[in-house]
This record gives C-alpha cells, structure tokens and sequence, in this order.
C-alpha cells in the first residue's frame, strides 16, 4: 500500500469526481483508477460507487477516517524526523502539571532566561503519573511537579536527583455571600460543609488528607464535587457550589479581587513545595545550568 493511494482516496471523497480528483492528483483518469482499485483490493472492500457524483460505500465512510488520520501522523512523523539536530539539540524538555505550567512556570521561566539566556522550552503537561512517566522515559529534561508522599514515592531516586524550588500553601477558599462574608465558613461550629475535592490522579489530594487527619478538630466536610482538575474546582468554588482547598497561586487574584475569601483560622492551610527533578548526572549543559538557578532562593509569590 503507498502514502499516494490514500492521498488519492482522500481526494475522491472529496471532489466526488474521478476526473477532477485525478487532475488535481496530476495524474491521468486511468491511472487514478488504477491507483483507487489497487488500495481497495488492499483493504479487500470496495471503498467508492462508480456513479456520478462518486459516492462512498460504508467501508468507504469508514475508511476514510483511518486514511486522513494515517496521513496526518505520517506527515507530522516526517515533519519531527526531519529536524537537524541543531534545532533539537538545545531545546528544554519539561514535564509538568497544568497547573504548574500556568501559575508558577511563566515568571520561573523568565528568571531562568536573564541567567542563562534565551532558549526554546517544550513543555508536556498531564497528571502526576503521566509527568514522573515522561521523565522516566527520556522523553523529558527535567520534571516540576507538587511535593506529595505519592509522588516521592513514584520516583526512583536512586536514579533521579531533586531540589524544592519553590514553597506554596493550600488555602481554604469559598465565594463570598450578599454581605461580603465567606458563603461556606470553616470552623468547631460549623455544620458539614459542600466540599470541592480532588480527584485521586491529583497530587494535593494526599498532601490535604494527610494534613487533615492531623488536626485535633477536623472540619466537617460532605463532597459535593470532584475533579482531576485544579482550574475545574476552582470553577465551581467561583460559583458558590462549595468550600475548596486550593493553591495559593491559583486563587491569588480571585482573593485580590474579593471573588473568593479566605473560608478558615491559619491552621487549615497547608503547606507543600514544588520540585524539580532529573536524571543524576546529566551531561547536558542547559539542564546543568537551569539546575543550579534553580538552588537560587525563590522570591515571595508576586
């Protein structure tokens, strides 16, 4: 089967026209023909009706969804193969979470910048499992993640180095009422409140538990709502569906602008760090020198 027969079959379903399919394949009437009855006796079906207009059998419908895809991953394939290695080279392969990648990772980044210069970063995001995966594939130069009991142990660190690069809270944090106040506020008072949790594929759901358990007064909470999504939680805390525990940069200009209020005393916010992995001695010399920026003690969150 050749990349051109899929090309052709493209082009049919879509001028349903053997003669003009074949003058914009540049090729003459009967050797399109010839080329569209060799891929149907590949795939073994009949793919067109020999009508006019040209219509598509089932099979047909069917596999031209498989050839437009097969052409669009051979030619993005090709695209990346062709590369020279001085444009692959020098580039910064960064595995992180989504929220990492929007919240803390673009002033990071302009720090790195004005110490090491101008660079092009690639940056991967997923859940937790997905980046420590990417790292451990190769498929990344460094890994930022949120510190968890989970994560630590996800990561091999005979083989992995790490460094916290940055500290960062979890606030508790609900839409205010009519008055201004917390709609939902925690407290020895308070009735069970509409809780926003995390998923279990989110790193903070552990750290929140762990801190949770061990508080001499635990806050009553009935989960209303879950997500493997920071951005969704806060979503629906913005909307009063209920009291959320979030990253303090996340909700910093929620709180600045009164969409959100603080819902809780001190003790109830939570303290993480966020870390930065990669193999132990790397070689490579941005790695190198991104890694001991890195060790720099970090400026307050802005």
């Amino acid at each position: 089967m050749h990349l051109v027969w899929l090309e052709d079959f493209i082009e049919l379903a879509r001028t349903r026209s053997f003669s003009r399919a074949a003058e914009n394949r540049f090729v003459t009437h009967p050797a399109f023909g010839r080329r569209i009855k060799a891929l149907e006796q590949w795939v073994g079906a009949e793919l067109v009706t020999r009508s006019q207009p040209v219509t598509l059998t089932r099979a047909g419908k069917l596999f031209l969804d498989a050839a437009n895809n097969s052409v669009d991953v051979l030619y993005a394939a090709r695209a990346q193969l062709q590369e020279t290695p001085a444009e692959t080279e020098n580039i910064l392969r960064l595995a992180t979470g989504r929220t990492l990648s929007q919240t803390f990772f673009p002033d990071w980044y302009e720090g790195i910048r004005q110490h090491c210069g101008v660079f092009p970063v690639s940056i991967a995001t997923g859940g937790a499992q997905d980046v420590i995966m990417k790292l451990a594939a190769g498929e990344a130069d460094l890994l930022m993640i949120y510190s968890s009991p989970a994560t630590r142990m996800l990561i091999d660190h005979q083989r992995y180095e790490s460094q916290t690069i940055a500290h960062e809270l979890l606030l508790p944090v609900s839409a205010p009422d009519k008055r201004g106040k917390p709609l939902y506020r925690l407290g020895p008072k308070a009735g069970a409140m509409p809780w926003l949790a995390f998923s279990q594929t989110l790193t903070l759901r552990g750290v929140l538990a762990k801190h949770l358990a061990e508080l001499e007064q635990k806050p009553a909470l009935k989960m209303v709502y879950q997500a493997d999504s920071y951005e969704a939680i806060q979503e629906m805390a913005l909307r009063g569906t209920g009291v959320a525990w979030l990253p303090q940069r996340l909700v910093q200009k929620d709180l600045a602008e009164g969409r959100l209020l603080i819902a809780g005393e001190p003790h109830l916010r939570v303290r993480f760090d966020v870390s930065l992995y990669r193999v132990r001695g790397s070689a490579n010399a941005l790695v190198n020198a991104i890694w001991d920026y890195a060790a720099a003690p970090e400026k307050p969150p802005g």
